[in-house]
């Protein structure tokens, strides 16, 4: 019956979003900016894009983000069945999307050269990379470029007069971290390494801290920097995210350290986990005194909640109660810990199947700690793979945290998800 109700639910929203045009003649036109969408390739929940207005000696960036909740109510079938999941769920030969597949991709998802309903954020900054004003409004955009991340670097680097605006986007907001960092941002720049099947074979993709990359993250940290500060100022009840400094380790000992990781490492163990709260509070480790995910409400139930209460607002609707919002952001809390723990476990499956594919192969790794030296469990990083993981290394000699070594994987009769090593060689 459920399934019956949203497949109705989505015939009427593929109705009425042709019947409109794709225009809805209430809210901001902004079709007229060169607008730029930056993703992956393969991906198909496109959540947000930019813009540059150029005004007067000032320029405006726009963040837009997709707005899904403009076709569908709170407590419909759709939210229901979104509430499930939480978010959608990526896993190495499957995804379960949050939304309907059908409506993420012909009416909600920011498409090249498709007018769609956006949730929009205009700032002008001060040259210090703080804010002079901002704008936040209902908008109409249409996506002129759709990039992947390297088409947006060589963009970025070449900034070529006709097209310099990600050029420039990509320097304000540079100067919008550098503003973080003096409010007490941690920024880890790092590659890492993921796991990606095809056709049952897993293989390992490293992924740079591109200026796109940055570009991309920067502004999507300042959406959910601004509106949280918006939603705190009108009193709208929003699940915040939060984390706050838990262990303390002296910069002496982090800057001690010469290696890169080991530095990351340590400097990651200083940050507390992130949760969901209804109360706005610090998010240490951004540098911000308040902080939400609003820029991904077509795979987070979070982001759509709050999707939800900035259309409602705008309209001058009544509100989601704070009661409602208090009692869904204890089972996004729940359930996403769920949803990370699989995507992991389904990681760590394909991890051990590329590990036997190699097991002729010896690897230069970094002991990042001891988790049970007596058990031989530790943390190693992977040098040339760019990734850690907990394993079991076999070893007659003693092996120091920060030490470089070649190990081989192991067969592993105790049929555990623990990967076995063991000591080859010492590192020149």
């Amino acid at each position: 019956m459920c399934s019956k109700i949203i497949d109705n639910e989505v015939k009427n929203i593929i109705s009425r979003f042709k019947q409109t045009s794709n225009v809805n003649t209430s809210v901001k036109d902004l079709t007229h900016l060169n607008t730029y969408s930056i993703d992956d390739s393969q991906t198909f929940e496109i959540d947000d894009a930019i813009s540059l207005e150029k005004i007067s000696y000032q320029h405006k960036l726009w963040i837009h983000i997709a707005s899904p909740t403009s076709y569908f109510e709170y407590q419909s079938a759709i939210d229901k069945k979104a509430r499930e999941l939480i978010s959608t769920v990526y896993l190495s030969n499957n995804t379960y999307y949050m939304l309907p597949e059908i409506l993420i991709n012909d009416v909600f998802s920011l498409c090249e050269r498709e007018k769609r309903q956006s949730l929009s954020l205009g700032v002008i900054f001060n040259d210090d990379g703080s804010v002079s004003s901002t704008e936040i409004v209902q908008s109409i955009i249409k996506v002129d470029f759709r990039l992947n991340y390297t088409e947006a670097d060589e963009l970025i680097d070449y900034a070529p007069k006709e097209e310099e605006d990600l050029s420039i986007i990509s320097e304000i907001l540079q100067s919008r971290k550098r503003w973080r960092k003096n409010s007490g941002a941690m920024e880890i720049l790092e590659s890492f390494g993921k796991i990606i099947v095809e056709d049952n074979n897993p293989t390992l993709k490293i992924i740079d801290p591109t200026l796109s990359r940055q570009l991309i993250s920067e502004a999507m940290i300042l959406y959910g920097s601004l509106i949280s500060n918006f939603t705190k100022v009108n009193k709208i009840p929003v699940p915040y995210r939060v984390q706050q400094r838990i262990d303390k380790v002296s910069n002496d000992n982090i800057q001690e350290s010469d290696n890169n990781v080991l530095h990351n490492f340590v400097l990651k163990k200083t940050m507390g986990k992130s949760y969901y709260s209804v109360t706005p509070m610090p998010h240490s480790s951004l540098g911000l005194t308040s902080y939400l995910h609003a820029t991904s409400p077509i795979r987070r139930y979070a982001d759509l909640l709050v999707n939800y209460q900035l259309n409602r607002y705008l309209n001058n609707k009544e509100l989601i109660s704070k009661e409602d919002i208090e009692q869904m952001t204890l089972k996004i809390n729940n359930q996403g810990r769920q949803n990370i723990m699989r995507y992991r476990e389904d990681q760590k499956y394909w991890l051990i199947k590329w590990f036997k594919t190699y097991s002729f192969k010896e690897y230069n790794v970094l002991l990042l700690n001891w988790i049970n030296k007596h058990k031989c469990i530790c943390i190693l990083y992977f040098i040339e793979y760019h990734f850690s993981t907990i394993c079991n290394l076999k070893s007659k000699k003693s092996l120091n945290i920060g030490e470089s070594f070649n190990v081989q994987n192991i067969v592993n009769n105790n049929n555990n998800d623990i990967i076995y090593f063991e000591l080859i060689s010492l590192s020149k």
